[in-house]
């Protein structure tokens, strides 16, 4: 018993020891925090408190009944009435507080709103009527108003309940024994009572019952009066007594409200945050209320006064003048420009550890003292509760972000809100300058090859195209006429002169032709084009003349040094930027898009993350949780893993190294696990997680749609880029092949994938990725593989390793170290675009040879590596470059040779060799491949010799075995080749100047040869007739069947043929009239064997035809061979048109008696005839032409007769000689006729 009384004092005293040690520690507790309640001494000056209290005081001689406090949110209006309550000593005024703070604050609404808003604010307003109405009663307690209708629960203690319950039983009992007398003695029967105590006994419970009853009257009275009947029916009529209007609460309870304030000593009502509603009507409603309680003979006597604390903007225009009778206003204690020295006293007395860069920022944007002080009480508690290493600007900023935007802040933890979205961009931000930078590379670049395949390099030769455009223009052009001055061009070149042609301020000369005279005229005259421009775009369309200027300046100013280095520092710069925080981009001059901000102050979300106080890792500053656990994002990823369901491979993640344990290492290797944070830390810690990355990259490599879009995004945005490709591509070794094919990633993206797996996957990855891939190809065609890697080494690796050759790279942006191992070890293929970079660089360049005599300029351009390599290449060469271009046609002849010589040349390549260019070999004899003869000359590029012809003749192919042996022909024709070659007409004309020698080295050795070229039918009959001027013999042994007829006309015209009776028969065989003509070309030999030839009727026409054969020619051959064939008429005319045109004729008589005698000859020519060569013919010769002439001739004959004939001169003449010879006796003269006389005949 004692010990437990012992244990039970011993307990006693440590409960009572701890309760003083927690009085006395309390008193110590951190004053770092503030109150947010208004304080009673905020009125410094009483200047409110004074305008208050005169209100007041005078509120019945100035008639204030309604007085408002009006300042904007946090003014301070709270703290002064309460500071004026607690500071008035008197006892006249009672007050009655009345706060709103409770209700939600309310947007104002538009006035179009529509019927459910009216009914939403008429709902509005009862709640606020309920709650003032609830507020003013419920402030006192039943007692004091104890005829209210009102009743609130009421609360017995266990000691009143007992005394109530007491004489509750003692009324009963009494009440009870007032009507039955002996109940009080059956109770008590076994006690021996007197009667007189009985007596007494019954006295008193009368007395208890008496005191009962009234009790019960009295308080009935006052439930009977609080009663209110609406309806009194009486069988089945009912009438209505309530009150059943549609009033507002206050309205409908004014009576209790004037019963309230006549029993209750409030006379100032003082109403708190009822400005949060834009409801004036309230307003209305309390002035009314008001109004009432000062009009009631119960309550006017008090001068009651209602005070509002309201907002400035409560009321528009003058409206607030009409719902108040005093107004105060309040100036804020507190705002945006003071509240920076608030914090910086309250960092100077609770020690903050805060820059004073971050309070004048942050103090801005806190205008409210309350806001304020829920800050610094915030941000000291969340100080004390998280890591005490964290930036103690960055958790004050946040914590300022949470109070002034708390909804924003909640969303921030699940990584979802504006501020979220705007922190999130930063990747998209990145990659963003990442393009931007990699279009100023690509802008640079393009820029350097501009530069180099400038074409005028020069401003004097740049203005002299521009002048010869203008002079284009100028109909006549002399000379330039600036200031009065002649210029030449060269002098219009300067920089002052061409800018008067730019500008049209100049004149020109031009000259004028004066009609047939051939006469000139000067004439002066200004440029007919109004703007440069013109010519501009006769220059080029796409550049004007100052971009060229400028060109060839920044050329000449070593811009392409400037060029290649702003290229390294953009790679640099790009490398450096994936790196960067949100506050770098910022001060990068980088644009952040605030505009996607729709509810936050945008300035204030710029000035928190410009200055870094809010950043990426803003988790550690907001979490609660405890530094060993997971944030909520952790959290929600990892039961989304859990549940196997995939999320945004963007979603940001925090403690990782938290989260990692949670999450089942076979979870790896699937798609929902995959996410960016995720692999970015595993990465980091490789060496901690091996397993896990392994998993993970498998999964990468399963080639799954979603594995290849996570690389894709993955790739733009990790800081971890080399040791992710290398590892991606140790897993993956189908990597190229499938990110190649893959439709939906764009080409740039392809290419940097492309140039990091060279640049940081090892070797062995990337020949496992060759094997599957274009990869090898992709590499030989691109540009800009030196450039990929500053590790020069191992680029030089892969190039040895597969044998790499480039088809072009971009000698500008290239390490020069690698274009030297590139040129010396032959890793590149025989291009146009690589030969000429080469030759810039190690040899000496001119873009006209290059393009004129490609293989000829490359054997004289001293770059002597390349041209080893173009002779051991020589078919690549020839394929890739000599053929493709254009103008190469005038190689020099001796490389030419060369190069057909060359025995390592497909004779496929020659033949397209000898087809593209334009230079002659002088001597066929300098090809040591027969097979080319043939065709050199088809193309025409052989000098025309007849040493070449014969040459190809001697060495004329049969057939060409595929070893190339070639097989002689001993009989051999004249080729096709040199037949075509030999009917070029430029050809033809220049061997016929060259007569073919008889004997070279006494050896005829064209005989045979030249033979067989007479001989050839196949010749154009043009060019048939130019060669065989060159002839030196003439024969009679050629074939002239097979000749046309033009070919034997020029071996006539040319002396080819001997004049003999063989090749005279020939031609009249093959052609007839060819063998005249030989007869005219040789007519000195033939006449000297005519006796010996043959003439028909139509040779002895083509004689008398004949311009070459005279008349005495011609009639020797008559009187030879014309007695059998002159019958023909056409010969009988000829020959009677030779004998009218010569006077001695020395023909036979036989042919003149048979033109004389012929018919088909007219009359009148044959009387001329007759009389030219009349001879002493005899009368039967005379009566035989008679005879044979028209019938007026014919009469003369007739000696019984006496004939006309016609009167001419001819006539007459013949009339003459007849008489002369006897024939006639004579002729007389008539009018227009003769007469004949004949001899009268004897009887």
């Amino acid at each position: 018993m004692k010990y437990n009384l012992l244990l039970k004092s011993l307990k006693f005293t440590i409960k009572w020891l701890e309760s003083i040690e927690f009085k006395y520690s309390t008193k110590n507790l951190n004053s770092s925090y503030s109150s947010l309640s208004p304080i009673d001494n905020g009125d410094e000056g009483s200047h409110y408190s004074n305008a208050l209290l005169w209100a007041l005081t005078n509120r019945k001689k100035e008639d204030i009944k309604n007085i408002a406090l009006t300042g904007p949110y946090g003014s301070g209006k709270s703290t002064i009435l309460k500071t004026f309550q607690k500071n008035y000593k008197g006892n006249d005024l009672k007050f009655l507080p009345i706060s709103l703070a409770t209700f939600k604050e309310e947007k104002k609404k538009n006035d179009d709103s529509g019927k459910d808003s009216k009914v939403d604010d008429n709902n509005l307003l009862r709640l606020i009527e309920v709650s003032i109405l609830e507020q003013i009663f419920y402030h006192e307690e039943d007692k004091k108003i104890p005829d209210s209708r009102f009743k609130k629960i009421k609360s017995y203690s266990g000691k009143k309940l007992f005394w109530y319950s007491l004489g509750y039983l003692l009324f009963l009992i009494a009440f009870y024994d007032f009507f039955n007398p002996s109940f009080i003695q059956s109770i008590f029967k076994n006690l021996q009572f007197s009667d007189p105590t009985y007596k007494w006994i019954h006295l008193g419970g009368i007395l208890i019952s008496l005191v009962g009853v009234f009790i019960i009257i009295f308080n009935s009275v006052r439930v009977i009066s609080t009663l209110t009947i609406n309806n009194l029916k009486f069988q089945n009529a009912e009438i209505g007594v309530g009150d059943k209007l549609n009033k507002s609460v206050l309205n409908h309870h004014i009576d209790e409200i004037l019963y309230f304030f006549s029993v209750c000593p409030y006379n100032v009502v003082i109403i708190e945050d009822l400005d949060r509603f834009q409801e004036t009507e309230i307003f209305t409603k309390l002035r009314e209320v008001n109004l009432l309680l000062n009009s009631s003979e119960k309550t006017k006597s008090k001068e009651i006064v209602f005070i509002y604390a309201v907002r400035d903007d409560m009321f528009t225009d003058k409206e607030r003048t009409k719902f108040f009778d005093f107004i105060i206003p309040v100036i804020p204690v507190i705002n945006s420009s003071n509240s920076s020295e608030i914090l910086l006293k309250k960092k100077k007395d609770f020690q903050y550890n805060l820059s004073d860069n971050l309070i004048e920022d942050i103090s801005l944007f806190i205008d409210d003292m309350r806001l304020l002080h829920n800050i610094t009480n915030e941000f000291y508690l969340y100080k004390q509760q998280l890591n005490e290493n964290l930036n103690h600007d960055k958790l004050f900023a946040i914590i300022t972000y949470k109070n002034i935007y708390p909804n924003d802040f909640m969303k921030l933890s699940c990584n979802e809100g504006e501020l979220y979205d705007i922190i999130d961009s930063k990747s998209r931000y990145i990659q963003n300058i990442i393009i931007s930078i990699e279009a100023e590379i690509e802008e640079a670049k393009k820029k350097i090859s501009d530069l180099n395949n400038l074409f005028i390099r020069n401003i004097k030769d740049l203005r002299v195209l521009y002048i010869a455009k203008i002079i284009d223009t100028l109909d006549g052009f002399i000379s330039f006429n600036i200031k009065n001055q002649i210029l030449t061009i060269e002098e219009a070149t300067s920089d002052e002169n061409f800018e008067y042609l730019k500008n049209s301020k100049f004149s020109f000369n031009y000259f004028v032709s004066e009609g047939y005279s051939n006469r000139y005229s000067h004439y002066n005259q200004s440029p007919s084009y109004e703007n440069f421009n013109i010519i501009e775009q006769f220059v080029d369309k796409n550049k004007s003349y100052k971009e060229k200027e400028k060109e060839i300046i920044e050329l000449k100013n070593g811009v392409i040094k400037e060029l290649r280095n702003k290229i390294l520092d953009l790679e640099k710069q790009k490398n450096k930027i994936r790196s960067f925080k949100f506050t770098e981009l910022i001060k990068s001059n980088q644009m952040i898009d605030f505009d996607t901000v729709k509810n936050l102050n945008k300035n204030f979300i710029y000035i928190l993350i410009k200055n870094g106080y809010i950043a990426e890792d803003y988790i550690d500053y907001i979490s609660l949780f405890h530094e060993e656990s997971i944030t909520r994002a952790d959290y929600q990823y990892h039961i989304n893993v859990k549940n196997e369901i995939c999320q945004p491979y963007e979603y940001k993640l925090f403690k990782i190294d938290k989260l990692l344990p949670k999450i089942n290492l076979i979870d790896f290797d699937k798609e929902y696990v995959l996410n960016y944070d995720l692999l970015d830390y595993l990465l980091l810690n490789n060496n901690s997680y091996k397993g896990h990355l392994n998993l993970m990259f498998n999964k990468l490599a399963d080639e799954s749609k979603a594995s290849v879009e996570f690389i894709v995004g993955y790739f733009s945005i990790t800081p971890n880029l080399p040791f992710f490709i290398k590892t991606l591509c140790q897993h993956w070794s189908n990597i190229w092949n499938v990110i190649e094919k893959e439709l939906t990633i764009e080409s740039k993206v392809k290419n940097q994938i492309f140039e990091s797996i060279i640049e940081f996957a090892d070797i062995d990855s990337i020949k496992a990725i060759s094997l599957q891939s274009s990869l090898i190809k992709r590499i030989i065609s691109n540009k800009y593989f030196l450039c990929i890697s500053e590790d020069h080494q191992k680029l030089k690796n892969i190039i040895n390793e597969f044998k790499i050759k480039f088809v072009n790279l971009d000698f500008d942006l290239s390490p020069p170290e690698m274009i030297d191992f590139i040129y010396k070890n032959d890793y590149y293929k025989i291009n146009i675009l690589f030969i000429v970079s080469l030759i810039k660089k190690y040899g000496e360049f001119n873009q006209i040879e290059f393009d004129n005599a490609n293989y000829s300029f490359i054997k004289e351009s001293k770059a002597d590596k390349l041209i080893i390599y173009v002779e051991e290449n020589i078919n690549e060469y020839v394929e890739n470059c000599y053929l493709k271009i254009d103008a190469n046609i005038n190689e020099k002849e001796e490389y030419l040779i060369e190069l057909l010589n060359n025995n390592d040349l497909y004779f496929k390549n020659r033949e397209l060799v000898i087809g593209k260019v334009q230079t002659k070999i002088t001597y066929l004899t300098s090809i040591n491949k027969v097979q080319l003869f043939s065709l050199l000359l088809k193309n025409n590029r052989i000098m025309p010799k007849w040493e070449n012809l014969l040459h190809e003749y001697d060495n004329y192919v049969l057939q060409e075995t595929e070893d190339n042996e070639i097989t002689l022909v001993s009989d051999k024709p004249i080729s096709e080749s040199s037949i075509e070659y030999i009917n070029l007409i430029e050809n033809a004309e220049k061997l016929s100047k060259v007569k073919i020698p008889i004997e070279v080295n006494s050896k005829n050795i064209y005989g045979t040869f030249w033979k067989k070229m007479l001989q050839n039918n196949q010749i154009s009959d043009e060019a048939y007739d130019l060669i065989t001027k060159s002839s030196p013999w003439s024969y009679n042994t050629l074939d002239l069947s097979k000749l046309s007829k033009s070919k034997l006309l020029s071996l006539i015209n040319n002396n080819c043929l001997i004049a003999d009776i063989t090749n005279y028969n020939a031609l009249k065989d093959s052609f007839n009239a060819l063998n005249i003509r030989l007869l005219e070309e040789r007519k000195i030999e033939y006449f000297e064997i005519v006796d010996d030839l043959t003439f028909d009727s139509d040779d002895l026409e083509l004689v008398f035809k004949s311009n070459i054969l005279n008349n005495t020619e011609k009639l020797q051959i008559v009187n030879v061979h014309g007695d059998d064939v002159i019958n023909h008429y056409n010969n009988l005319s000829s020959l009677c048109s030779i004998l009218l045109e010569e006077e001695s004729i020395s023909l036979n008589e036989n042919i003149i008696s048979k033109v004389l005698t012929t018919k088909y000859l007219i009359s009148s020519i044959r009387i001329k005839l007759f009389n030219k060569q009349f001879i002493n013919y005899d009368f039967p010769f005379i009566d035989l032409f008679l005879k044979n002439m028209e019938n007026e001739y014919t009469a003369i004959g007739d000696k019984s007769s006496k004939a006309k004939i016609k009167k001419n001169e001819e006539n007459k003449l013949f009339l003459s000689l007849l008489v002369n010879n006897n024939y006639i006796s004579s002729f007389s003269e008539h009018y227009d006729y003769y007469r004949i006389n004949h001899k009268k005949q004897k009887g």
